[in-house]
């Protein structure tokens, strides 16, 4: 499971790196159209827009395993043993649970949206929407790897 994951880690960096390259791209290539040549494509802005949509949802789940996510850590940081245990439990359990929800309605986001097209690129909207199921979906594993860990953990040894 883990090289798995791994390789998940792998694809995510890679899908990351190139969905900023071309939104950079795209971004700096507008500026020069419109002030230059006193002309803006269509698609542009559009793909742009649906480039960082999809550059947050492939780095959430990154994120979230290298335990980069914003954390109230004045409650965790004075807790110790078990009670650090419970705390950390009940939270992997309500983000699953989150996460959960949010792959299911993603999903049905994408089947609703399959008939709508973007307006400038014609582009079928269900695949600027698929991103979210998959990055809540990795991201659920990730989570899920977490709790296994925690639950393995003795509890004097987490931190």
């Amino acid at each position: 499971m883990s090289r798995f994951l791994r390789f998940l880690d792998s694809l995510l960096k890679g899908l990351t790196i190139v969905c900023i390259a071309l939104m950079l791209i795209i971004v700096f290539l507008q500026v020069i159209t419109r002030y230059c040549f006193n002309y803006t494509p269509s698609f542009g802005e559009e793909l742009a827009r649906y480039l960082f949509v999809w550059t947050v949802f492939l780095s959430l789940p990154l994120l979230a395993r290298s335990g980069g996510h914003m954390a109230i850590e004045t409650l965790t940081n004075r807790l110790h043993g078990m009670k650090l245990k419970v705390c950390r439990l009940v939270a992997d359990i309500f983000s699953l649970w989150f996460l959960g929800i949010m792959v299911w309605h993603g999903c049905r986001m994408v089947i609703l949206a399959q008939y709508q097209t973007s307006a400038a690129m014609m582009l079928p909207m269900s695949y600027v929407y698929s991103v979210i199921p998959f990055g809540c979906a990795v991201m659920l594993l990730y989570t899920l790897e977490n709790l296994v860990t925690v639950i393995r953990t003795p509890a004097d040894e987490l931190k």
